[in-house]
């Protein structure tokens, strides 16, 4: 599986990458380099970076940071050039615990010494940033050299936190929506910073600072820094247990909401949103994967214009791309034309003669980025299971392929023939829904190829049954988990980002009360559920289910 060339697999690497954002748990396996990048650049437009005039004088060639960084912190060193040749060497003894890697200001760039050797570095300002991926202290030592053109600063500011007493804390159900954060610093600056907002706190001394939370995971910065711009940034995920309703006056309405919630834990900064029909399900089914390697919400519309509720939420979100789900006949140029009137630069169409090529089509873009050696099936004519499997198929980065019950159609037949990358084919859904004849299909277009089935005597089943999956092969857990209506397909299409986001399963219920089946699954692992999402309003999902649901948080 692959997202981008750079990637950091653990969890402190994913908890960076994340724009200031911790992921919950050990899920974040892989994000992309591009979100640390966010991080860097709000730090450098909040602080102002002190700068010396260049003289002969303060010129030197090699520096050594030589400290001892704490559990799941970052530090960050800043340095300037007029340009030329650097190395950086690590003169502790190897530890996997330990990444470092150097950021270009000016540029955005980011440099992995350890894979380039010596760095041509152009003029300007750059930050080595040191990264302590375990829950201990370690001690570091990296000596550069290269022309600097002013001596750096090797000043690290302390900075002691004694509550949190943990990066990772679950409170207990119930708790205040009010958390203090104390400690000491010596720092010039100190501030805390959530998702939406920054608080500046006293400093250099002893802190207090209160901080409001949300049900479900609230992730914090701490970032204490001295006037050159070296800075200590330790990250905190506060877990407060609870349910969170994602809902509005119709289907658009509430996938604008799912939009706004991802923004808020930290989800889709990648300027691209996914544009689906909200009436019909064909051509959007395939989505969810698209919609995680894109790092992109789906926003539903109507075939001839943007709902009002869409519309406000692009202006939010100011996207720069925007990719159309279906042809002209699912979504028209008039909502082309919207998207442009609303800056929208760059517009794309993954379109085809019928939901079965669009989907191949959607898988091309995923497999081409992911590269994932595995691919869903999943009936084209029903929509439950295709949406329960998008919670594992968006993380790992497998494409849904939508077949006939009883054929793979031919758009579907050439995606396998052009893909012998893909060796596993899951099933997913009963004979009922996907024959066996398929599965014989599939195994005459890729000789030698696995294909296995996620079955169940329901959509209820099914969506446990791929929840379990996902536990045993993935890495899933309940932990996190995501409810929508098992006989409407809007919302859960909407909210496979959020599941998507977390790792979590979507699980289909019915209506008016927890599906019976769903309800046993959930009460044997009632000790590991910490937070539930429901997608839609009470006429969707009553308030009799979240209250079944509630109970079930221990």
């Amino acid at each position: 599986m692959k997202k981008s060339a750079k990637l950091y697999s653990s969890l402190f690497a994913a908890i960076v990458l994340t724009a200031g954002s911790f992921v919950p748990s050990a899920k974040a396996e892989t994000l992309e380099m591009k979100q640390i990048i966010s991080q860097l650049q709000q730090q450098s437009e909040s602080q102002p970076l002190t700068s010396k005039a260049f003289t002969a004088q303060t010129a030197v060639t090699e520096v050594t940071y030589k400290r001892q960084i704490q559990g799941n912190q970052l530090h960050k060193y800043v340095f300037k050039t007029n340009g030329g040749s650097f190395e950086v060497n690590a003169l502790h003894s190897d530890n996997d615990g330990l990444d470092c890697f150097v950021y270009n200001f000016d540029t955005a760039e980011t440099i992995d010494p350890s894979s380039t050797g010596a760095l041509d570095l152009p003029p300007g300002t750059y930050v080595l940033v040191v990264i302590n991926n375990t829950n201990g202290a370690l001690d570091y030592e990296y000596k550069v050299n290269g022309p600097f053109s002013e001596q750096p600063d090797l000043t690290m500011p302390s900075l002691q936190v004694t509550s949190p007493t943990a990066n990772d804390v679950r409170l207990a159900k119930g708790s205040s929506k009010v958390f203090l954060f104390s400690g000491k610093s010596d720092s010039n600056n100190l501030s805390i910073g959530s998702i939406t907002d920054e608080i500046n706190i006293t400093s250099p001394g002893v802190f207090q600072q209160n901080v409001p939370l949300r049900n479900g995971f609230n992730q914090f910065t701490l970032t204490a820094s001295v006037n050159s711009g070296n800075a200590v940034m330790a990250f905190y995920s506060i877990n407060l247990p609870g349910i969170s309703r994602l809902q509005g006056k119709d289907r658009y309405e509430v996938s604008s909401n799912i939009s706004k919630e991802l923004r808020l834990i930290g989800g889709n900064n990648s300027g691209t949103v996914i544009i689906a029909k909200g009436d019909v399900f064909s051509d959007a089914l395939s989505g969810g994967p698209l919609a995680y390697s894109e790092d992109a919400p789906i926003l539903l519309t109507a075939s001839q214009g943007l709902p009002e509720s869409v519309i406000e939420q692009i202006k939010q979100l100011k996207p720069e791309r925007a990719i159309i789900l279906g042809g002209t006949g699912s979504v028209s140029t008039n909502v082309e034309a919207q998207l442009k009137s609303l800056g929208v630069a760059g517009i794309e169409r993954i379109g085809g003669k019928d939901r079965f090529a669009v989907a191949a089509s959607v898988g091309e873009r995923v497999s081409d980025t992911m590269e994932s050696d595995t691919a869903i099936i999943a009936s084209g004519e029903v929509f439950p299971d295709a949406l329960s499997a998008s919670s594992i198929a968006g993380p790992i980065g497998m494409p849904v392929l939508l077949v006939n019950s009883g054929v793979v159609p031919d758009a579907i037949q050439t995606f396998i023939k052009n893909h012998p990358n893909i060796e596993n084919f899951i099933v997913v859904g009963g004979p009922a829904t996907v024959k066996d004849s398929v599965i014989t299909q599939i195994k005459s277009l890729h000789a030698g190829a696995y294909v296995g089935r996620i079955s169940g005597k329901d959509r209820y089943e099914v969506s446990i049954n791929v929840a379990k999956y996902g536990i045993e092969n993935f890495g899933m857990d309940l932990s996190t988990a995501a409810f929508a209506r098992g006989d409407l397909f809007p919302d859960a299409l909407s909210g496979a980002a959020i599941a998507n986001y977390f790792m979590a399963p979507i699980l289909l219920t019915t209506t008016n009360s927890l599906e019976p089946q769903v309800g046993s699954f959930l009460t044997e692992h009632s000790s590991e559920i910490n937070n539930f999402y429901i997608f839609g309003g009470t006429g969707s999902v009553s308030q009799n289910t979240e209250n079944q649901l509630n109970n079930l948080i221990k």
